[in-house]
């Protein structure tokens, strides 16, 4: 088995552009019969294969999460990424993870699906033709993101609004809600949580730290990700964790890390060559989604894990 991809459009409302790669394992005998097109026949021993669709951060190039994409695929499952072209607010415009931000309004946070580009994406994977026809399972889909991409891809754990859901997982991401979209100070909004969750931080984030001005005036001490898991999981089925990573900032996840975009220079070391911190991320999440889309009641893996000398931190709920 090899690691191979497809790329593809596919149209997403009031934005720009929306571009996708979907990773899937390939069979290597094929590649003579692919010489001319370099579209490689699909290794169908362990197929179909659930879904892990990735929600990028805002403004980081979706060839960051590549590396985990191949680890996945490597472990079982087809892997989607995607760059969702539109506006950041004052920021200008930019890629974003697809967000409907009036959905985040005090009154309404919750009542519904917040995340534009999920449905679309779904909808273009599944009208997809060769290699990958028919050797995707969309009743084992996972959701997860990285910063804001996690943040959205928390707001919308309820399969009722995301197509075969079975659990989502966050690197970074939080929903401690911004101030200028009407919320109180420091407030932690709940999330539907049908669906188990794995929240995965770094002890020493930079860009969560130097947002805090979007949160807060005060000088209290400022953990989103702790209080998200604390506050805002309401789910108590002893499959949801916080796992943090000893070694792990905010773009622990991402290699290569674009420094030309994004906030990564907020970070005072970006540890882009510490592989022992993305292990121990991959190995934890790849345990996560094994519980939840490949062995459902199975093995509890990521117990197995959260010991190791590389977590600082973990709970479990």
């Amino acid at each position: 088995m090899i690691v191979r991809s497809v790329h593809f459009g596919f149209e997403v409302p009031d934005t720009d552009a929306s571009m996708a790669t979907l990773y899937y394992a390939a069979d290597e005998g094929a590649l003579d019969a692919a010489r001319l097109t370099g579209l490689v026949a699909a290794d169908r021993s362990r197929s179909p294969w659930p879904l892990v669709i990735v929600l990028p951060g805002i403004n980081v190039p979706p060839d960051s999460y590549r590396w985990l994409a191949i680890r996945l695929v490597r472990a079982g499952y087809c892997v989607a990424t995607y760059a969702n072209i539109g506006s950041l607010g004052p920021a200008g415009r930019g890629i974003t993870p697809g967000i409907d931000l009036a959905a985040f309004g005090p009154d309404i946070i919750a009542s519904h699906c917040s995340a534009t580009a999920l449905g679309p994406l779904l909808d273009a994977i599944a009208d997809l033709d060769e290699p990958v026809r028919g050797l995707i399972d969309f009743d084992r889909v996972a959701i997860g993101g990285h910063s804001a991409g996690g943040t959205v891809a928390l707001h919308n754990t309820d399969p009722s609004w995301v197509s075969g859901l079975a659990c989502a997982f966050s690197f970074g991401g939080h929903t401690m809600t911004s101030m200028s979209l009407g919320h109180g100070e420091a407030s932690v909004t709940t999330v539907p949580s049908k669906v188990p969750i794995l929240l995965l931080a770094g002890a020493d984030d930079g860009v969560i730290a130097a947002s805090r001005d979007r949160y807060r005036n005060d000088d209290q001490a400022h953990d989103p990700v702790r209080r998200t898991f604390d506050e805002a999981i309401r789910r108590n089925q002893n499959d949801s964790w916080l796992v943090e990573l000893a070694d792990g900032n905010h773009f622990t996840i991402c290699d290569p890390i674009d420094e030309t975009s994004g906030r990564s220079f907020l970070e005072a070391e970006l540890r882009s060559t510490d592989r022992l911190a993305r292990d121990t991320l991959a190995s934890i999440l790849a345990a996560f989604l094994d519980e939840h889309c490949q062995e459902p009641g199975g093995q509890d893996r990521v117990e197995d894990l959260v010991n190791a000398t590389t977590i600082s931190q973990w709970a479990r709920r």
